[in-house]
C-alpha cells in the first residue's frame, strides 16, 4: 500500500454568512486563493501522477489498515484521475450545498476532499470509502461524511451506528449531518515505541507526562545516549523508554540497546537515573551496532566503507565484546611467544581491534573487510598477519577472488584484450599447457606461461597489425619471419614458444596442421662468463648478515641455483653428519659441506631460533613473512637481491663456480657428482674450460 506524504494541509474554511462580497473575493480572500491554486495546478507537468495512490486489484484484503498524510499537493497531482462514483458525489454536493446554503468556492474545496477519498478508496481495494479515511481528510470531515452517507459510499464503523437524534425543524442544515466520535484505533508511540489505543494522539499517556513533567527541569530534546534515537525528550541523557525498560531489567541494561516492547506503560517512568537506581552516564563506550550474528547469511556481497573509522584512535572504538577481548588476548600471546618485532606487533593488533571493535569475534570476518580496511591506510594497518591469524582459528572466511593467482589474473587481462577468436585459441593452449587438455600430463604453473607469454605477445601484436584474425591463419613463412626478428638466444626462445603453442594447438583439435613441424633451430654454444678473480673475493665482503652470508656460500662455493635454495627444507640439514640434501624432480644431490659453510648454516640456524622459536614453516631459508605464514610458503624470489652490492647477479657466479672447476678437472663425471648437473650441461663446461681436448675429430 503506497504512502505518500504530501505538503501541509491548506486551513480553508466555509464562507461566512456575513461581510462584504465584492467580485470575486471573500471577506477573507478564499475564493482568490482557490483561483491561484487552481492557476498551480493548470501549471504541473502532470495531473495524474501513478505514483501517488495507485489503485489495486479490486476485492484486495490489505493485511492491516495504514493511515495517510493527505494534503492539497496530493489532490493536485490527481486532478484528471477518473474516479467511480465521482460524478454521484458532485451531484449530491450540489444538494448537500442547497439544504445547507455554503457557496460555489466552498462546493470546490469539498470536491478535492471527496476526491481523495475516493482516491484512496481505489488505493486500498474497496467499493465504498471507509469512515476511518475521514480522519486522513485534511479538511471538511464533517461534510464529506455527509455527503458520502447522501451517496451511500460510506462504510461506518461499528460505534458510529447510532439512531440519529432528532432535530428540530428549523434547522434544515443538519439534516443528516450527525458527526460520530472518531474511531480508536491502534498505534505505536512515536517516543517509547509501545502499543496503545487512541483517536488522533500520536504519544502516549505515560510520555506525554514525562515530557510535561520534566520538560521544566533537566529535560532536553537530543539522542538517547542509549537507543541512540534522536528528537527525543531526555533526562540524564536518557529517554522514558529506556529509563522504563533500564527500571525493569536492572542497571546493567543500560549499556544494551535493545528495549522491551510493551502494550502500553501504565505507570510514568522515573525522570531522574537516582530513583530508577541506574548509575549517572559515565564515558563508558558503547557495544558497536554492526556485529555480526552467527550463522547470519549475507542478502548480497557488498564492500564496507572504512573511511570513517581508519581515523579514530583506540579510546573513539566501540566497547570490544568478551569474545573480542579473548581473541585480543590470544594474539597478544601469540606476538610474545613469536617475539615479533614492535613495529609489525603495533599496526596487526590495531588492525584486529579495528575489526573485532565494529564487527565482533562470535562470527568469522571476511577477509574482503580486511582488505578494504587496510587499502585506507596501508601504512597504519597491517592484513596479512591478521588474516592467518584468524584463519588459523577458524575465523575467516577467505576471497577467492583475492586469492587467485597473480599470473593467472594477468593472463587473463591479457587475453581479454584480444580479438575473440585468439583469445579463444590461446585458452586452449593454456588450458593444454596447464594439464587439463585431452593428455593428461603434470601441467606447468602459471608463472612459467606467463613467462611465454613475454616472448608470445610481441609475436601477436605484429601478426594482428596484418590483419591475422586466427591462428589457423599462421604459415611455417610467418614463423620464420618471428624468429628472424631476433638472434641468438633470444631467437632460440621464439622457436620454443611458438612450437609450444602450435603443438598444443594441433593436440587439442584446434588447428589441422602444425607450422612449426620440422622447423630446427641450430643450438647456441656460448661458453660461460668468468669473473675476475679480485671481485669474486670481494662477494662475502658485502654480506649483512648471517642469513646473506648463508646463501652466497651456497652459490660461490656449492653452485645452487635460486629453486634449490627456495625448496630446501630444514630437515634436509644435517650437521652431525655435515652434509645438505638438495632435492630435485625426481632425483637429490648431496652436498658435503667444507668448514666455511658448516660455520655459516650454524650462523643461520642459531639466528633463525632466535627470531622465529615457534616457526612452523619447514623451509631452511624463511624470513619475517614466510615465518609466520601459516600455509608454509617458500621464500620469494626477491632474495636474490643480496647480490646487488656486488655487481654481478646470482647465476653469473653459479657458472663461474662450475666453470672454475671445470678448468681444475677435465672430468665431467666429476662436475656432475660435485654439483648434480647433467651429462649434456657437464659437456658444455668442460669444453668452455678445455676447447683443444674436445675438438671434432676429421671424418
Amino acid at each position: 500500500m503506497f504512502l505518500y506524504y504530501g505538503l501541509a494541509p491548506t486551513h480553508a474554511q466555509p464562507l461566512k454568512k456575513y461581510g462584504r462580497r465584492t467580485g470575486r473575493t471573500g471577506v477573507d480572500r478564499r475564493e482568490r486563493i482557490h483561483w491561484v491554486e487552481h492557476i498551480r495546478a493548470a501549471a504541473a507537468p502532470t495531473r495524474d501522477d501513478p505514483a501517488v495512490l495507485p489503485p489495486t486489484v479490486p476485492g484486495q484484503l490489505p493485511l492491516f489498515p495504514v493511515r495517510r498524510m493527505l494534503s492539497i499537493d496530493v489532490c493536485r497531482r490527481i486532478l484528471q484521475r477518473p474516479l467511480a462514483g465521482y460524478r454521484e458525489v458532485v451531484e449530491h454536493t450540489a444538494a448537500f450545498a442547497a439544504d445547507t446554503g455554503i457557496s460555489k468556492p466552498m462546493q470546490r474545496k469539498l470536491h478535492e476532499m471527496l476526491r481523495l477519498a475516493l482516491a484512496v478508496r481505489d488505493a486500498d481495494g474497496d467499493d465504498i470509502v471507509d469512515e476511518l479515511v475521514l480522519d486522513d481528510i485534511p479538511n471538511y470531515g464533517r461534510s464529506v461524511r455527509a455527503i458520502l452517507l447522501r451517496a451511500d459510499l460510506l462504510r461506518l464503523l461499528p460505534e458510529s451506528r447510532e439512531p440519529e437524534r432528532p432535530q428540530r425543524s428549523r434547522t434544515p442544515r443538519t439534516t443528516r449531518n450527525v458527526w460520530a466520535p472518531r474511531a480508536m484505533t491502534p498505534r505505536s508511540c512515536k517516543q517509547c515505541g509501545s502499543w496503545f489505543a487512541a483517536k488522533v494522539k500520536a504519544t502516549c499517556e505515560p510520555c506525554s507526562s514525562f515530557t510535561r513533567k520534566s520538560g521544566s527541569s533537566s529535560a532536553s530534546t537530543g539522542a538517547c545516549d542509549r537507543c541512540r534515537r534522536v528528537g527525543l525528550p531526555l533526562a540524564d541523557g536518557h529517554c522514558r523508554g529506556c529509563r522504563w525498560h533500564v527500571a525493569t531489567h536492572g542497571p546493567e541494561d543500560i549499556t544494551r540497546y535493545g528495549t522491551q516492547l510493551w502494550l502500553g506503560s501504565p505507570v510514568p517512568a522515573p525522570t531522574s537515573l537516582r530513583h530508577s537506581q541506574v548509575p549517572p552516564p559515565t564515558s563508558r563506550r558503547l557495544v558497536s551496532e554492526h556485529l555480526i550474528v552467527p550463522g547470519q547469511e549475507r542478502l548480497f556481497e557488498l564492500r564496507r566503507d572504512w573511511s570513517s573509522v581508519v581515523e579514530r584512535e583506540r579510546q573513539d572504538l566501540p566497547t570490544p565484546t568478551d569474545s573480542a577481548q579473548l581473541l585480543l588476548a590470544d594474539l597478544d600471546s601469540v606476538m610474545k611467544q613469536e617475539r615479533w618485532s614492535k613495529f609489525v606487533a603495533t599496526k596487526t593488533r590495531r588492525t584486529l581491534t579495528v575489526l573485532v571493535s565494529w564487527l565482533g569475534a562470535d562470527a568469522p570476518l571476511l577477509e574482503s573487510d580486511i582488505r578494504a580496511l587496510v587499502d585506507n591506510r596501508p601504512l597504519r594497518f597491517s592484513g596479512r598477519r591478521v588474516t592467518q591469524f584468524l584463519e588459523t582459528r577458524d575465523l575467516l572466511i577467505p576471497d577467492t577472488e583475492f586469492r587467485r593467482d597473480a599470473y593467472e589474473k594477468r593472463l587473463d587481462a591479457e587475453l581479454a584484450a584480444l580479438p575473440a577468436t585468439i583469445a579463444q585459441e590461446l585458452s586452449v593452449w593454456i588450458k593444454a599447457v596447464r594439464g587439463e587438455g585431452k593428455w593428461e600430463h603434470t601441467g606447468r604453473t602459471y608463472q612459467s606461461i606467463a613467462r611465454y607469454w613475454q616472448v608470445l605477445n610481441p609475436i601477436l601484436k605484429g601478426w594482428l597489425a596484418n590483419g591475422i584474425e586466427s591462428l589457423r591463419e599462421i604459415t611455417q613463412n610467418d614463423i620464420k619471419r618471428a624468429i628472424a626478428t631476433r638472434k641468438g638466444t633470444p631467437a632460440r626462445s621464439i622457436h620454443i614458444v611458438l612450437r609450444n603453442v602450435f603443438r598444443a594447438l594441433r593436440q587439442e583439435g584446434v588447428i589441422f596442421r602444425d607450422p612449426t613441424r620440422g622447423l630446427v633451430f641450430a643450438g647456441i654454444n656460448k661458453p660461460p662468463p668468468s669473473v675476475p678473480s679480485d671481485r669474486l673475493a670481494d662477494v662475502l665482503s658485502h654480506a649483512r648478515n648471517d642469513f646473506q652470508r648463508f646463501v652466497m656460500v651456497l652459490v660461490c662455493v656449492h653452485a645452487l641455483s635460486g629453486t634449490d635454495m627456495r625448496h630446501l627444507r630444514l630437515t634436509d640439514l644435517d650437521l652431525s653428519r655435515e652434509r645438505l640434501i638438495v632435492r630435485r624432480p625426481g632425483k637429490r644431490h648431496i652436498i658435503y659441506l667444507d668448514e666455511l659453510t658448516y660455520r655459516c648454516a650454524s650462523a643461520w640456524l642459531r639466528e633463525r631460533h632466535r627470531r622465529w622459536p615457534v616457526t612452523t614453516n619447514p623451509h631452511l631459508l624463511i624470513n619475517r613473512w614466510t615465518a609466520v605464514d601459516t600455509t608454509h610458503s617458500p621464500i620469494g624470489i626477491t632474495f636474490t637481491n643480496i647480490f646487488r652490492p656486488t655487481g654481478l647477479t646470482m647465476p653469473t657466479l653459479r657458472q663461474d663456480r662450475i666453470r672454475d672447476e671445470a678448468f681444475e678437472v677435465d672430468d665431467p663425471l666429476h662436475l656432475m657428482r660435485l654439483f648434480g648437473i647433467s651429462s649434456q650441461t657437464a659437456m658444455r663446461y668442460i669444453t668452455a674450460a678445455h676447447p683443444e681436448r674436445t675438438a671434432k675429430l676429421p671424418r
